[in-house]
């Protein structure tokens, strides 16, 4: 009962901060939904792990059970063996995927998508997220176009994991204070079932995921994430179109294009001509920033929020390398302005 007790004071506390609907109360809704979601991810791959008994390899082979190393990249593998070879099959887990296991993020969520709890779109989508969170909590950075957005996604995904991953048991122990179960169902807002507190057992999760989404406004999130991909284009190319101003020439016909801006970014040594940038070693071609341009009509198609989410998790994976070189260029020049700036007023 204690642990549902830590799951639902992380989820309901989040919960409150996201109705409150501010910057501040959003921000800290994303943290604790990400928290929520590794504390469901651990504790059940802890229990997965040792239910599955994944390390009695060498005595079973003794008895010609075949053994079968895992390979948590193929997600049908343990179906497929199972079937080819019997029931009697036993899947092996190496020291290192164990370790891996327990403290990456990442391969939490492939085990589970191996073992067939969660679907392998999710693997994406949670991983984003948390490196939202790390963004969050490590560099402050808020993504404030999109975080309310987001937030709701996440307690979205909160309340489905709730219900997939239950808990392997609910117990009440003596040393449990004798208020923890009234704690629990106010933080939930609903009445203490009469009875036997404990007799809601695994479905107190499921209580859980159906109180947290009430409320949730998820209608618009295709929409609002394609309109924020196309709004970080347009910075995209008025940032571009900023440095090929600042680097124009009085006899410059034409200004620079944005990939000749972009080849300049990667060149390691700048040519003369800067019009002459080796392509050599950029990343980026016009075909990709002309799919860049028209990702967000991409996003605009889906009607399911998780599936859009998606799709601008891939589009910043690839974009975002390149935007980070563009927005430093600026920077830089702004710098270098102020500093001549400066250097005029005698400063």
């Amino acid at each position: 009962m204690r642990r549902a007790a830590e799951i639902a004071a992380q989820v309901f506390t989040a919960r409150d901060a996201l109705l409150r609907d501010t910057p501040e109360d959003l921000r800290v809704a994303f943290l604790l939904f990400d928290s929520a979601v590794e504390t469901l991810l651990v504790r059940r791959t802890q229990h997965d792990v040792n239910e599955w008994r994944f390390d009695m390899w060498p005595v079973m082979e003794e008895y010609g059970v075949p053994v079968v190393s895992v390979d948590l990249h193929d997600f049908g593998q343990r179906v497929r063996e199972q079937e080819d070879k019997g029931a009697a099959v036993l899947l092996r887990l190496s020291s290192t995927q164990k370790k891996d296991i327990a403290r990456d993020f990442d391969t939490k969520l492939r085990l589970l998508v191996w073992l067939g709890t969660i679907p392998a779109d999710y693997i994406p989508v949670l991983s984003r997220l948390h490196a939202y969170r790390n963004e969050l909590y490590h560099r402050e950075e808020s993504r404030p176009k999109t975080l309310q957005t987001v937030t709701h996604l996440y307690a979205w995904l909160v309340a489905d994991l709730l219900e997939r991953l239950p808990p392997a048991w609910v117990a009440h122990s003596s040393a449990d204070p004798d208020d923890l179960p009234t704690r629990i169902y106010e933080r939930i807002g609903i009445p203490v079932p009469q009875g036997e507190v404990t007799s809601a057992g695994r479905g107190l999760q499921a209580l859980m995921a159906t109180a947290l989404r009430d409320g949730l406004r998820l209608d618009g999130v295709p929409a609002l994430l394609a309109d924020y991909v196309e709004s970080r284009m347009e910075d995209l190319h008025q940032r571009l179109t900023y440095i090929g101003e600042m680097f124009a020439k009085p006899s410059d016909e034409k200004p620079l294009t944005p990939m000749q801006i972009i080849r300049l970014l990667y060149a390691e040594e700048w040519p003369e001509d800067l019009r002459q940038a080796p392509a050599r070693g950029v990343p980026v071609t016009k075909a990709k920033l002309d799919e860049w341009c028209t990702w967000h009509a991409r996003i605009r198609e889906f009607t399911d929020p998780v599936g859009a989410f998606h799709s601008l998790a891939q589009f910043e994976t690839e974009f975002e390398p390149v935007e980070r070189k563009v927005i430093d260029m600026v920077i830089d020049i702004d710098t270098f302005i102020q500093r001549q700036i400066d250097i005029m007023r005698g400063k």
